[in-house]
């Protein structure tokens, strides 16, 4: 039975809360972050005079009564956050400001519509544009906009589909963009930096750790310094940390990283910290944290970012950008007389010269949710103005899914969509929710609410007595649930249940190596997914084992809402390893998230975390297709063969091929296009196929010359020509036997031949022969021919326009390289360009009847570059050939338990 979910971030009564709307509109304010929300209600209840206020005040205050919209680009500690209050002032028109807050920890009331400023986070507030609860009449002011999220940049999308004014506040970033895509009227910039005060900025080639030697530390020592290290990962981060301490014991050593409670450096924040102390940090500190005292700072440069690659999101190691570095240096650059610098880098980076640079979105890597949320407004996605563009074939895949998974219906939400789309987690885990009994809802809120057992624990962790073998989302589980056993108890937050925390889960973590944060963050989230349900928060946390195990496996194999490896491959064939801090096996199936990440040689890998669920299930749950007709030509006896399918969620798991020698009435028709299409493609089993194939070359030939005049013998029109000639065709026998001609004269009079043959085949360029490539162009409803010349690539890169020779047509240019493919241009300063690049642009065509189309020539050189690339990723089972563990179990040695599916 499905289950009822009610959102409760939204106003409880839509009606009274638009009713509400006062004459000036609501000041919406959308954080990036819980913290921010509670940091923004803080300022709107203060008045401190500041820099900001000082420099652009009056102008703030005119924008705002003008009904414009703008941005503020400020430097920390100039007070943008605390500019929100004059703003809100000017624009409602009162100094009687109703602020309410809207986040996982603090609900919507019944008070709600009586609030006239609204702090919500990002997620919340797409929510409240979906549900119609944000107005034209309404201004948004988005807080730290430079933090880019694919919630945000949806929500700037939305906010102009309504007609929204936007107010945005940002750090340093190039506001150029933003300023054209927000209308904004201006931007007012502004710092706190003091030329007086510039930092010493050094460039250092050297790693982190190497870089904490005794001479610097001993330097921080004697000058009493307050450093502050920014490094890209929790593992550098804490061990960083863990260096200075034990060697110089005299320097207060402390770290700060999105596994930690803030709580942990409040001290190095509130200026309670004595120097010399040494701070490392991850990214989450470079711009939110304003930590006292700070005069050092040493930047790794050195970034883990998400690229979108084919739809995928890539964890790829970076260097950072300007902005990145800009922020991190400004902690003291300009703030703090005799700061220091020191940038540990392989680049020659000139800091003087550095200039902040534009955002980088992140919306393209996630086109399920623009998917779910165009479905639930029922809008289509171009009607949506988007801040970057859309990965469209990755959209249309998402918009599949959620079809084939009933969320979607008519290009709508459906029912079951809604309540998916209602509860506060990622949509896999809502689809259990919204399935699941009473008695596994409690493990499946918590699972819900940890983003993995590895982003949970550290390195050197203790799992002993939870693990659950074959399962790393119940193993999360029972970490969380032991500690609630015994540091936990039921509280009250905002008014809100909670499981809530005394100080000796800081000594069970520590025993354990888990993240108190990871805790705590489950802990909010448990209690957001329970009032949702309508369902009270637990009191007691049992431990999850083997009869939860086989609940949790058979919901799993019944729905699957999760990534799927089998054997260590996923539906497509892709190669995903499990993960090495997982407690799965390797073989067999596996349920839960696929994360990519690049190699160091940049190439893209898989690996899966998650939970190993038993084969029978799979089977148990797995449909058998119906026959299908397809042509093998591996086949040498029996090509024709009718074959069925057991298949589980794009998975092949069993077939049967059953050879067809006389045609079924029911099947004639489809037997003979399918052979029809198999001698187009050259694969069939036929002495016509090579008999056929020059004429068919000059057919195509001329209609290249020709300009598209004469007639086309794509894949298409070939496959008809054979399918008329098969027409009485009714066994493989007659088949074989059946004489199927390609008429010359049907497609190219003697006559235009004759003229079209005396078209010349190549040109002179600098007393060398240089092949000429007729071809048909399509562009904008017109087809023209051209000719393409098929240059050397010495002679390409230093052609002049005066050297082209003059023909009948345009002239476009082709420069084949072999294994690294083709290079084609419209224009010869296009090719030269291109020719510059350290690599060749793929050659993407875009279906069989173009492929067909090419030439000789350019097909080889396609299939070279294919198998080129192919061999230097790695191909199937080529890069990890003969690699200990692949192939094989971990011991290296085959696995007996494997199971081999059908292909």
């Amino acid at each position: 039975m499905q289950r009822t979910v009610t959102d409760r971030y939204l106003p409880p009564d839509h009606a009274a809360f638009v009713a509400a709307e006062p004459p000036t509109g609501r000041l919406i304010v959308i954080a990036p972050t819980r913290a921010a929300c509670e940091t923004i209600e803080l300022a709107l209840g203060l008045r401190i005079p500041t820099i900001l206020e000082k420099q652009h005040g009056s102008e703030i205050r005119d924008l705002a009564a003008a009904g414009k919209g703008f941005g503020i680009v400020a430097g920390t500690g100039t007070g943008k956050t605390l500019s929100i209050r004059p703003i809100a002032e000017t624009i409602l028109g009162t100094e009687a400001l109703k602020v309410g807050v809207v986040n996982r920890e603090r609900e919507a009331t019944p008070e709600t519509p009586t609030w006239n400023v609204i702090v919500v986070t990002t997620g919340i507030a797409r929510r409240w544009f979906q549900d119609g609860d944000i107005l034209p009449t309404d201004t948004l002011v988005v807080d730290e906009i430079h933090q880019t999220s694919a919630e945000l940049e949806l929500c700037l999308a939305l906010g102009k589909r309504v007609g929204c004014r936007f107010i945005w506040l940002s750090a340093t970033v190039d506001p150029t963009f933003y300023a054209r895509y927000l209308n904004a009227a201006a931007v007012l910039e502004t710092s706190a930096f003091d030329p007086a005060k510039a930092a010493d900025v050094k460039i250092v080639r050297r790693d982190p750790l190497s870089f904490l030697d005794d001479r610097f530390l001993q330097q921080v020592v004697k000058e009493k310094r307050g450093v502050g290290m920014f490094l890209p990962t929790r593992a550098g981060v804490e061990q960083a940390a863990e260096l200075v301490a034990e060697r110089f014991p005299r320097i207060n050593s402390a770290f700060y990283h999105g596994g930690e409670p803030i709580r942990v450096i409040r001290p190095f924040l509130q200026g309670e910290e004595k120097k010399p102390y040494f701070l490392s940090m991850t990214a989450a500190g470079q711009s939110a944290l304003n930590v006292q005292g700070l005069d050092t700072v040493v930047i790794d440069d050195t970034r883990f970012s998400n690229i979108i690659e084919r739809g995928k999101n890539v964890l790829t190691k970076l260097h950072l950008g300007a902005n990145e570095i800009l922020q991190m240096a400004g902690r003291v650059h300009g703030r703090v007389a005799g700061g220091r610098v020191f940038i540990l880098s392989d680049r020659d980076i000139q800091f003087s010269a550095l200039r902040p640079t534009a955002p980088e979105f992140q919306l393209a890597g996630d086109s399920e949710r623009v998917a779910m949320t165009c479905a639930d407004l029922g809008v289509a996605v171009d009607q949506l103005e988007l801040p970057v563009p859309l990965d469209r074939v990755a959209y249309k895949k998402a918009v599949s899914l959620l079809e084939r998974r009933g969320i979607i219906e008519n290009g709508r939400l459906s029912r079951y969509g809604k309540a998916v789309e209602a509860m506060p987690v990622d949509r896999p885990w809502a689809e259990l929710l919204v399935n699941a009994d009473d008695e596994l809802v409690p493990y499946l809120a918590v699972m819900s609410s940890i983003e993995s057992l590895h982003r949970m624990t550290r390195e050197d962790r203790d799992l002993s007595g939870v693990t659950v073998p074959g399962s790393d989302h119940l193993t999360a589980y029972n970490l969380y649930a032991e500690a609630f056993s015994h540091c936990g108890y039921i509280g009250e937050v905002y008014g809100l249940p909670r499981h809530l925390f005394d100080e000796s889960v800081e000594k069970w973590a520590e025993q354990r190596g888990v993240l108190v944060k990871a805790i705590e963050d489950a802990a909010l989230a448990t209690a957001s997914i329970f009032r949702s349900l309508g369902m009270e928060l637990p009191t007691k946390m049992v431990n999850a084992r083997d009869h939860i195990y086989r609940k949790f496996t058979e919901l799993l194999a019944q729905y699957m809402p999760f990534d799927l490896v089998i054997d260590e491959q996923t539906a497509d064939g892709t190669e995903a390893r499990v993960s090495r801090t997982s407690v799965c096996g390797s073989w067999g199936p596996i349920a839960g998230d696929l994360r990519y990440f690049a190699d160091r040689s940049g190439i893209p890998r898989a690996a899966i975390e998650g939970t190993q669920v038993p084969m029978q299930l799979i089977l148990r749950y797995a449909t058998r297709s119906g026959a299908e007709l397809i042509y093998d030509p591996r086949r040498k006896h029996g090509p024709l063969v009718l074959k069925r399918k057991l298949e589980y969620f794009g998975f092949e798991l069993e077939s049967e091929a059953e050879t067809v020698e006389d045609f079924p009435v029911e099947l004639a028709q489809e037997a003979r296009h399918i052979l029809a299409e198999a001698m187009a493609r050259g694969e069939a089993r036929h002495f016509a196929v090579k008999k056929n194939r020059d004429v068919i070359d000059e057919i195509r030939e001329a209609h290249k010359r020709s300009g598209g005049e004469t007639k086309r013998l794509g894949l298409s029109e070939l496959t008809s020509l054979y399918e008329e000639q098969l027409a009485n065709v009714n066994s493989m026998d007659d088949f074989k036997s059946a004489r199927l001609s390609v008429e010359r004269e049907r497609f190219v009079p003697r006559e235009i031949r004759e003229k079209l043959d005396r078209l010349p085949s190549h040109v002179m360029v600098r007393d060398r022969e240089v092949e000429i490539d007729y071809d048909v162009e399509e562009r904008d409803g017109e087809r023209r021919g051209v000719a393409r010349l098929r240059l050397p690539e010495k002679i390409a890169r230093s052609l002049t326009e005066a050297e082209i020779p003059r023909l009948d047509r345009p002239v476009r240019f082709v420069v084949l390289r072999g294994q690294r493919g083709a290079v084609r241009a419209d224009d010869l300063e296009e090719l030269q360009e291109r020719l510059a690049q350290p690599w060749s642009p793929d050659e993407v065509v875009e279906s069989a009847d173009d492929r067909a189309m090419l030439s000789h020539a350019e097909r080889e050189v396609k299939r070279i570059a294919g198998e080129f690339r192919k061999h230097r990723r790695g191909g199937r089972g080529g890069h990890n050939a003969g690699r200990p563990g692949h192939g094989a179990g971990r011991s290296g040695k085959p696995d007996p338990r494997r199971r081999r599916r059908g292909r």
